[in-house]
């Protein structure tokens, strides 16, 4: 056997096996559930990353020099 067929073998042996993986979860009420909670977790996580810019500049916005003075009582 060449290499070429030994190639484009092991890329259909891959690519059935990914393909009744893939199935397999979605079929299945467990896979489907751990895939919505995959997808959930992500929007989570994107959420979060585009949130984490406008949160930076909330706080410096927020944050007073009177945090830092020791002689104000209401800071501590």
């Amino acid at each position: 056997m060449t290499t070429l067929a030994i190639t484009r073998r092991n890329r259909l042996i891959v690519s059935v096996s990914a393909s009744t993986l893939a199935l397999t979860l979605l079929l299945s009420p467990v896979g489907r559930s751990s895939v919505a909670s995959t997808l959930e977790w992500f929007i989570q996580t994107v959420d979060a990353v585009t949130e984490f810019p406008c949160k930076i500049v909330t706080d410096i916005r927020h944050f007073s020099l009177d945090r830092l003075d020791p002689t104000c009582p209401q800071c501590f």
